[in-house]
């Protein structure tokens, strides 16, 4: 196990495991970097916690940890998930793991080669997140935006969006992540409906906030425009930190790992404990960590 965060290790409570979807329309609204960092906050909040790259288009988890020499991952995965053998032991096997100190967070890196996508079904998908929650305190999930079915092969119908569609329907819960200026409101607007027939109340989290995209009342704005457009509140701004990113990427390490001062990596983290790390807590422990 690689010693990414060097943290000290505590005792951990058990908890109920959850499963997290971190979808975003199209355009790259920043949805992996999101599920990066979240999942790299619940495991330095001391939980065990799995990431899973389900993006049957473009899968880059690997490339956010530097993971050059991938393990078989995804594909694998699946693969055990078809014969019935898939355990805690071989998702070890598929998948690279990091030490928080107090938790620890195991990648599982997407399809090596997207020509592949035919092997990720809706059953195996299904599958494979609930195998994973009976190891795992948090299964993360990062997976593609297009929410459109059954495209038609030679051989008959095969639906390559099945991964994302079997990841919203069964996960506990979904951050739709959105960029935040007019362009990205203006895509996620055009989605939500049809999110929502595949899952209820996903936490909407605005990206990449700056004022310069909307002016000096830009919360205020998106704000009024998604309550009035998508009936629901946004439940999280995470400012841009473009050097922090690109840094991040560049190292191959979280943002937790470059500059925990950090504005965005701050609204991840409390993200993170307001939503679900703080589930976990014992009361007065939860309400010290949040005022």
């Amino acid at each position: 196990m690689i010693d990414l965060f060097k943290r000290p290790e505590p005792q951990k409570e058990a908890q109920s495991a959850t499963s997290i979807c971190v979808w975003g329309p199209a355009g790259s609204p920043g949805k992996t970097t999101i599920a990066v960092n979240l999942a790299s906050e619940l495991a330095l909040e001391g939980h065990r916690v799995l990431l899973i790259d389900l993006d049957t288009y473009a899968p880059s988890i690997a490339d956010h940890f530097g993971l050059t020499d991938r393990q078989p991952g995804l594909a694998a995965a699946m693969r055990l998930v078809g014969q019935g053998r898939l355990d805690e032991s071989q998702i070890n096997r598929l998948s690279t793991s990091f030490d928080t100190g107090k938790g620890s967070l195991t990648v599982l890196c997407g399809l090596g080669s997207v020509s592949r996508w035919p092997e990720v079904t809706d059953a195996k998908t299904k599958a494979l997140v609930e195998i994973a929650m009976t190891f795992f305190d948090f299964v993360v999930l990062d997976v593609a935006s297009t929410l459109e079915g059954s495209i038609r092969q030679i051989g008959g119908a095969i639906d390559r969006n099945s991964a994302t569609l079997a990841a919203l329907q069964v996960a506990t819960k979904t951050i739709a992540t959105f960029s935040a200026d007019t362009v990205g409101v203006g895509r996620l607007v055009d989605a939500y409906e049809q999110l929502t027939t595949l899952t209820e109340e996903p936490l909407l989290l605005a990206n990449r906030f700056r004022v310069t995209a909307l002016g000096p009342k830009a919360k205020n704005q998106i704000e009024d425009a998604v309550l009035q457009l998508c009936r629901r509140e946004v439940d999280s701004f995470v400012p841009l930190d473009a050097e922090g990113c690109d840094r991040a990427l560049l190292e191959a390490v979280p943002l937790a790992m470059i500059k925990r001062s950090s504005k965005a990596r701050q609204a991840i983290a409390q993200f993170a404990r307001i939503n679900f790390a703080a589930q976990a807590l014992p009361d007065a422990l939860r309400v010290a960590k949040l005022v």
